[in-house]
């Protein structure tokens, strides 16, 4: 009887196995940069620790690599149409490291005696709140002295509605925010690229809490129950929202 040669399986197989060696994923701490504009987009890689490490262009887009000697990680982004069509990771030696597999490994999970482990998060919130706000405004008061309305106009400090999103990192001990731009009061102090240290910061099992200086008055405390993703700012500058992490396998 006619043996069928075993070679096409054994190709296919292969194939199969080296598939699944090589797959890419999206590291949390890039999740929130993919569809951004690849103009804002290259400083805000800049300002999370990645330095560019080549690319190429082909066709119909463009490949970039960064590399985050921090995190060991080296990212493949792929631009299309002035946009970050992909962001996935790739092996270091695509950014002209040492090394061969993948360079991204999920997180390990949480361990709350430290035992040198350095928890990262990466979260987005979004929910609503209100702000101190100074707008100019312009009308008729009625004047007792002369006795009908005249004008009147000038800066008036209110209180601002809006709804809108922030972002915050944290890694190990140390942890930072950034408020969306209409979240901020007419004066605030400087940032790092719309980024703000946690002061105070405590991260248990079921709470991240902190605050953050917006400026010598407005310091509002973070708080997130990790068991519904709650957050609430509390201060000069308030917010309620929910979080959702930037890892797809987990809440946070």
């Amino acid at each position: 009887m006619f043996k069928r040669p075993l070679f096409p399986s054994i190709l296919l197989a292969s194939a199969l196995s080296a598939g699944a060696a090589t797959a890419q994923v999206t590291p949390s701490d890039v999740r929130d940069l993919a569809g951004a504009r690849a103009a804002g987009a290259e400083s805000e890689l800049a300002s999370r620790g990645y330095v560019t490490a080549g690319g190429r262009t082909g066709d119909d887009r463009k490949w970039t690599y960064w590399w985050n000697a921090t995190r060991g990680v080296c990212l493949s982004v792929a631009t299309m149409n002035g946009r970050y069509d992909s962001i996935v990771s790739t092996p270091a030696a695509d950014c002209r490291q040492g090394g061969g597999g993948v360079s991204y490994q999920p997180d390990p999970p949480f361990r709350p005696d430290g035992g040198g482990y350095r928890e990262h998060i990466a979260l987005i919130c979004y929910g609503e709140g209100e702000k101190l706000s100074n707008e100019y405004r312009s009308g008729y008061e009625w004047d007792r002295d002369k006795r009908r309305y005249v004008p009147r106009s000038g800066y008036e400090l209110t209180r601002k509605d809006y709804e809108t999103s922030v972002s915050i990192q944290i890694d190990g001990g140390v942890g930072r925010i950034r408020p969306a731009k209409s979240m901020l009061p007419p004066m605030h102090g400087a940032s790092d690229g719309g980024w703000y240290d946690i002061d105070g910061l405590s991260v248990s099992r079921d709470t991240i809490s902190g605050r953050f200086k917006l400026n010598g008055l407005n310091r509002p405390k973070m708080t997130i129950n990790r068991q519904s993703g709650r957050i609430t700012l509390e201060g000069l500058t308030e917010f309620r929202g929910t979080c959702d992490a930037m890892d797809a396998d987990r809440k946070f």
